[in-house]
C-alpha cells in the first residue's frame, strides 16, 4: 500500500511539473492599476486556432499571431475588403517603379514608449530582411534612407508588389532596440492597440491596451489569448462563456450559432485553397485528356460541403478577389465525360480486373498527404478513391508526417497542398509556383502560354492589369487541368453579443484591431 500511495504522489508530482513546463513570459501587471481602483476592467477573452512556440515576426509566419490579436502594425496593410490601408506611414508616393516615399505617421509609439519615425521604421524593416528566413516576401533592396518621418525605399529593378510585401506581418514594425533582449522572441516590443504582457507556448498570451496607440482610446483593456487547436474544444468554449470570439468554427457547430441571439456570426470563403499537385514526371499525367478527366472524375461539392468545411473551388484564387474567376468551373462532376475521355486517349482496362492501364501497368495513382493535414486530406483521398473506381482508376491513400523526400523523389502522383492564395492581395506569389522555373513548382508543370503570362505578370504595376493576367493566368491552369483546385476554407468569426467592431477579414490575417469594444 505504501508503494502503491507513494507511486501516486510521484505521478501527481510529475504532471505538476509537466504543466508548469514552456517558455512563458510575464510582465507584472495589476489588472486594477490599468484603468484605476474601483473601475471596471473590458476584458476580451478570444481563441486562436493556430499558435506557434514564439511570436518573433521574422521568423516563418509566426508574425501572424500579432496581426491576428492586434499586437503589431505594418507600414501598410490590407483592410477586411483586401484593400491596402494607410497604417503607420500615413500616406505614401510612388515616384517610380523602383522608389516609393512613405511618411510616417505622428505620434506613433512603441509599447515601450518610444516614439516611432522613418528611422526606427528603417532598422525594422532592414531587420527583417536580414534575418527572416520568408524569401517569398523579400525584395531587392537598393536603398533605404531616412529623414525624420520620410522614408524612402530605392529597389535594384521595377518591383510592383513592394507595397504588397510590405503588409506582410514579416515586416510587422518593431523597437529592433529591443530585439536584442532574448525575451523579445516571447514579448515583441510593436505599435498595435494591445501588447504582450505573458506569453506561454501551447496556452496563448495575455494582453493589455497600449495606452499611446495612435488612433487614440483603445476601449478594451485587457485580451486574454487561448490556444485551443480544436474546433469543437473552441465551440464548447464560446457555449459555454468561457472565450467571448473564436475562429474557424466546425461547419457542423455554425447552426448552434447562427440560430441564437446571444451570437454573432460572421462566415465567407477566405483565402485558403486546397488543392491536389499532379506530379507531370508521369508520363500518364502528361495528357491532357488524362487530367481532364480526373477533373470529371470528382464531386468537389459534396467534398466541401460534407466532408470540410470549405466551398467549392473553381480556381486557385476565391471569386471575392479583384482576379479571381468570376465564371463556371470548367470540369463538373461527370463520371460519363471522364470515362469518354479515357476511352478517346486510349486508357483501356485490357484485363477486365476494373483498372485502366498505360503501356501495360495498372494505373493506381499515389495520393499523399501529411499528418497534419488531418481528416480532411485522409477523407478526401478516401472519397475519390470511390469516385475514380468508377472511371477505372485506382488510388493509393497515403498519409505520413512528412512527406518531403517522397515530393523531392516525385514518390508521388497527387500530392495535398493547401496555400493562402492570396494573403497579400496579390496573385504573382502563387502563379510562381507554376512557372517552368518557380519556386515551389515540385510537381514539374511548364507551359509556355502560362510562363508568357507570369513574366508580364512581374514587370506590370498598374493594378487593374495586374488583376487581369492574374486571372488569364488562373484560368489557363485551370483549363489546362495544372492542379486540382478542391476547396476554399470557409472563414468563420463567432463572437457572443456583447463584443461589437469585428470584421471578417478574408486574408485571416488579422481578427481584432482598435475597433473591437466590449459592452
Amino acid at each position: 500500500m505504501v508503494k502503491k500511495l507513494l507511486a501516486f504522489f510521484i505521478i501527481i508530482v510529475m504532471v505538476f511539473i509537466l504543466i508548469g513546463c514552456g517558455k512563458s513570459v510575464e510582465t507584472e501587471t495589476n489588472q486594477e492599476a490599468v484603468l484605476g481602483e474601483g473601475n471596471e476592467l473590458k476584458v476580451l477573452n478570444m481563441a486562436l486556432f493556430w499558435l506557434d512556440a514564439n511570436i518573433e515576426p521574422t521568423e516563418g509566419w509566426h508574425g501572424w499571431t500579432l496581426s491576428r490579436a492586434g499586437i503589431g502594425e505594418n507600414l501598410v496593410q490590407f483592410d477586411e475588403n483586401m484593400n491596402l490601408k494607410a497604417v503607420i506611414a500615413e500616406s505614401w508616393e510612388t515616384v517610380d517603379e523602383r522608389t516609393i516615399i512613405f511618411h510616417i505617421r505622428e505620434g506613433v509609439k512603441f509599447h515601450n514608449g518610444k516614439a516611432v519615425d522613418a528611422e526606427a521604421v528603417k532598422k525594422s524593416i532592414e531587420r527583417a530582411l536580414d534575418i527572416s528566413n520568408r524569401d517569398d516576401v523579400k525584395f531587392p533592396l537598393t536603398s533605404m534612407e531616412a529623414d525624420g518621418h520620410k522614408l524612402t525605399i530605392v529597389t535594384e529593378d521595377a518591383y510592383p508588389t513592394l507595397l504588397n510585401n510590405l503588409a506582410d506581418p514579416v515586416f510587422t514594425i518593431v523597437d529592433v532596440s529591443a530585439a536584442e533582449d532574448p525575451n523579445f522572441k516571447y514579448q515583441p516590443i510593436a505599435t498595435g492597440p494591445f501588447k504582450v504582457t505573458s506569453f506561454t507556448p501551447d496556452v496563448g498570451l495575455t494582453l493589455e491596451k497600449h495606452d499611446e496607440h495612435w488612433s487614440g482610446e483603445v476601449a478594451v483593456d485587457i485580451v486574454n489569448v487561448k490556444y485551443i487547436q480544436d474546433g469543437s474544444v473552441r465551440t464548447m468554449a464560446l457555449q459555454s462563456g468561457e472565450i467571448d470570439l473564436a475562429t474557424q468554427i466546425n461547419a457542423r457547430d455554425l447552426s448552434l450559432f447562427e440560430n441564437n441571439d446571444e451570437f454573432v456570426v460572421h462566415k465567407g470563403p477566405n483565402l485558403r485553397i486546397f488543392l491536389l499537385r499532379f506530379n507531370m514526371d508521369k508520363p500518364y499525367m502528361q495528357h491532357l485528356a488524362f487530367r481532364q478527366a480526373l477533373a470529371y472524375g470528382i464531386d468537389k461539392e459534396t467534398y466541401a460541403r460534407e466532408l470540410v468545411n470549405g466551398v467549392p473551388a473553381k480556381g486557385p484564387f476565391t471569386d471575392e478577389l479583384s482576379f479571381g474567376h468570376q465564371g463556371e468551373d470548367f470540369y463538373k462532376y461527370d463520371p460519363q465525360k471522364a470515362n469518354q475521355l479515357l476511352d478517346e486517349a486510349g486508357f483501356i482496362d485490357t484485363n477486365g480486373d476494373g483498372i485502366r492501364e498505360y503501356q501495360g501497368e495498372n494505373i493506381v495513382l499515389k495520393y499523399i498527404s501529411r499528418t497534419n493535414h488531418g481528416n480532411d486530406a485522409n477523407n478526401i483521398g478516401i472519397a475519390m478513391q470511390s469516385q475514380f473506381k468508377d472511371i477505372g482508376i485506382g488510388v493509393e491513400v497515403v498519409q505520413v508526417e512528412n512527406y518531403s523526400d517522397m515530393a523531392k523523389n516525385g514518390d508521388y502522383d497527387l500530392k495535398w497542398e493547401r496555400w493562402t492564395s492570396a494573403p497579400t492581395a496579390d496573385p504573382e506569389n502563387f502563379l510562381s509556383s507554376y512557372g517552368t522555373d518557380g519556386p515551389g513548382n515540385v510537381g514539374n508543370y511548364s507551359n509556355p502560354e502560362f510562363d508568357r503570362l507570369y513574366d508580364e505578370l512581374r514587370i506590370t504595376f498598374d493594378k487593374g492589369s495586374r488583376d487581369q493576367l492574374g486571372m488569364d493566368g488562373a484560368e489557363l491552369l485551370m483549363q489546362d487541368v495544372a492542379s486540382l483546385f478542391l476547396y476554399y476554407q470557409e472563414g468563420t468569426v463567432v463572437t457572443n453579443k456583447k463584443v461589437d467592431g469585428i470584421y471578417r477579414f478574408i486574408s485571416e490575417v488579422y481578427y481584432i484591431d482598435e475597433r473591437v469594444q466590449v459592452k
